[in-house]
């Protein structure tokens, strides 16, 4: 690959050519900081077109500022600098391909039929991804929070038809999707090679064939270029488990976790359907970009709350719409509360109201209130996820509090308006915990935890 000065040849590293050599459907590079990710994607990519041949690519990353500061400057540096095999149409963020650079390009204008594509897009706009089928994908800085769970599925869809392959190249910043889909999966199934290299550096390569997935972590040091005093400058002063994140792509459970108390081996359970003399509420968020329901059944023997249905749709759909499938999926449910909405979603509550869904306010509409019933109830282990809810598991493991500028925890949710099926857990759960006036009780008031 190209070295740091753009033009000199450098060899791949040990954790960039154990990713290049997988033979994996989906391959996961999670390194450190400045570990020689975004420089990696290309030379995969185009690994992947000459094994594959004409046609779409995808290249995704987690926002348009990513994908012009980094992830554009690195493809057109290699295709079109260095290769000679591609053209650049910005208007519509494609990468024209041709066979080799002895070949004209075919198109006149961008929407001319091409040789080969590789379409340009930032997962939070995931609507760009919602049609044409592609051969492989590499996706950028996958663990930030914007790259959602649903961005993930929207292009596996396009994928499918030529069960095209996926590198993903990330930091981790949180214990999402990323964590629950890919890191979890690969450790339950596959076999682990750890490797020590000069200057303490370590790399972990996890192959699992059962789960088609090859997942390689390493320090920030496994790059020969990452200085060896900054990475140990670092480890003295940042806490230890952002710097096991940030600088070593190993999974840690962070301080800003709202959540902290989930743990993906007590509170997710195998899927069921609950019996029917379980009673039933759904927790709804009924506006914005993202319209999501969570259905909640009661274990009175048990004493607990299982998590056990998820409905979340972001394109395309009205109330009346929305309310229509959510009724055909809770159909054969004893449904006893729909709870949702803040205290300035009256009008949104009306509206569902008449389009066949009651949708109650909940009884406490403060946040962190209605955040310590949900933390309440997780760390008595009175609430369980059934493993058929992948999208709220992916929240659970990003929900966190913003930080000031001076590193320290504040009240603010980091990105609260992507995070629609914790709202819906909170207002189902308060809901539930309050003792009178809601309707049938049905769950005994919980005590709740402190400073929350």
């Amino acid at each position: 690959m190209v070295g740091l000065d753009g033009s000199t040849p450098a060899p791949f590293h040990l954790g960039q050519a154990w990713t290049m050599d997988s033979a994996r459907r989906i391959t996961a590079m999670l390194a450190g900081s400045q570990g020689g990710k975004t420089g990696l994607g290309p030379w995969w990519l185009w690994q992947e077109i000459q094994r594959s041949g004409a046609g779409d690519y995808f290249a995704v990353t987690a926002s348009y500022d990513l994908f012009k500061l980094k992830m554009l400057p690195a493809l057109l540096q290699v295709f079109v600098d260095i290769l000679g095999v591609g053209r650049y149409w910005g208007g519509d963020r494609i990468l024209e391909l041709r066979v080799n650079k002895s070949v004209p390009f075919q198109a006149r204008h961008s929407t001319d039929a091409m040789w080969g594509r590789i379409i340009l897009r930032s997962a939070d706009s995931p609507g760009g991804m919602e049609s044409g089928t592609a051969k492989a994908a590499w996706l950028d800085e996958a663990g930030q929070d914007r790259f959602t769970l649903m961005a993930y599925r929207a292009i596996q869809r396009r994928l499918s038809l030529n069960v095209g392959r996926i590198l993903i190249t990330t930091t981790l910043y949180n214990l999402g999707w990323v964590k629950s889909e890919i890191i979890d999966r690969a450790a339950d199934s596959g076999a682990t090679t750890l490797q020590e290299l000069t200057g303490g550096a370590e790399i972990e390569r996890t192959d699992s064939p059962a789960a088609d997935i090859c997942l390689v972590q390493f320090d920030s040091i496994v790059n020969p270029a990452f200085p060896l005093d900054e990475y140990h400058r670092q480890k003295a002063t940042m806490p230890d488990d952002e710097f096991a994140m940030f600088y070593r792509g190993r999974v840690a459970k962070l301080r800003t976790l709202i959540y902290d108390c989930f743990d993906r081996v007590t509170h997710i359970v195998k899927a069921f359907t609950p019996p029917q003399d379980w009673p039933r509420v759904v927790g709804i968020d009924p506006i914005g970009a993202r319209v999501a329901a969570l259905g909640l059944a009661y274990d009175a023997d048990k004493n607990q709350l299982h998590v056990f249905r998820e409905y979340s749709r972001e394109f395309g759909e009205t109330t009346e719409g929305h309310v229509l499938n959510i009724r055909e999926l809770f159909k054969n449910d004893r449904v006893i509360a729909w709870v949702g909405g803040g205290p300035s979603e009256r009008q949104a509550r009306v509206d569902w109201n008449n389009a066949g869904i009651p949708v109650i306010e909940p009884p406490i509409t403060d946040v962190w209130s209605q955040i310590g019933r949900v933390y309440s109830l997780m760390k008595t282990y009175a609430l369980v996820v059934h493993e058929t809810c992948p999208f709220l598991i992916s929240e659970l493991g990003s929900y966190q509090r913003k930080r000031d500028q001076q590193g320290n925890l504040t009240d603010d949710i980091k990105d609260k308006e992507i995070y629609h099926l914790s709202d819906c857990l909170r207002y189902a759960c308060a809901w539930i915990t309050e003792p009178g006036g809601t309707g049938e009780l049905i769950y005994a008031p919980v005590q709740i935890g402190p400073a929350y």
